[in-house]
C-alpha cells in the first residue's frame, strides 16, 4: 500500500498548475489557427485581393477577346484570365505528355506587402523549369488546369490559385498565390 506524502501532493499541484498555464498560453496564441480557420482566412484574402484589383469574377468562360479585369472561376476554385491566346493559327494544342515550359511571375495577394515572390524567365534561369502536361507529380494542379485553358504555344494568363490547387509549400498555412504565366509547348 502506497502512502501519499505531502511532498507528492505538492509536486502534483505544481505540475497541474504549470499544465494549466501552458494550456491557457497556447489557447491565447493567435498564430495557432485550425485548418478551417486557415481556409476561411485564405478565402477572405482572395476576396480582398479581387476587390482591391477591381476584378470581375464570372462562372462562364469568355470566348474571343476577354474584357478587362474579368477572371473565370472554375469549379475547382481556380481564378483564370487569358491575357494572350498565343499561336492560335497553329492547329497544335497542349496534350497529355507534352512538355510545358512556363515563364512566370509569382506573387502574394496580401495588401501592403511586396508582391513578387519569384520571377522566372530566360535571363534568370538558363535551364528552364519544365513539366509534363497532366503529370501532376511535376507541377501543381492549378498550373495543369491553367494549361488546359491556355491550350496554345506562347499563350499567357493570370491565375489565382487556392492552396489546395497550389504547390505544397503554400499548403501550411493555407496560402493563395497569384501568377502571371506564359507557356511554351514542346510536342512529344
Amino acid at each position: 500500500m502506497k502512502i501519499i506524502t505531502k511532498k507528492m501532493i505538492k509536486i502534483f499541484r505544481i505540475t497541474a498548475f504549470l499544465s494549466i498555464i501552458m494550456l491557457v498560453t497556447n489557447a491565447c496564441n493567435k498564430d495557432d489557427m485550425t485548418y478551417a480557420e486557415e481556409l476561411k482566412a485564405e478565402k477572405e484574402l482572395i476576396a480582398d485581393f479581387i476587390s482591391r484589383q477591381n476584378i470581375q469574377v464570372v462562372t462562364t468562360m469568355p470566348t474571343g477577346t476577354w474584357p478587362d479585369n474579368v477572371y473565370y472561376k472554375s469549379k475547382t476554385g481556380l481564378y483564370f484570365r487569358l491575357t494572350n491566346p498565343g499561336d492560335v493559327a497553329s492547329p497544335d494544342s497542349a496534350e497529355a505528355g507534352d512538355l510545358i515550359v512556363p515563364r512566370f511571375i509569382q506573387y502574394t495577394l496580401v495588401a501592403n506587402q511586396p508582391d513578387t515572390i519569384s520571377n522566372l524567365n530566360t535571363i534568370d534561369s538558363p535551364y528552364p523549369l519544365s513539366f509534363t502536361y497532366l503529370n501532376t507529380a511535376q507541377a501543381c494542379l492549378g498550373w495543369h488546369e491553367a494549361v488546359g485553358y491556355m491550350k496554345k504555344n506562347n499563350s499567357e494568363a493570370k491565375i489565382i490559385i487556392y492552396s489546395k490547387l497550389g504547390f505544397s509549400q503554400y499548403a501550411d498555412p493555407a496560402t493563395p498565390i497569384g501568377y502571371d504565366i506564359k507557356i511554351k509547348i514542346q510536342k512529344n
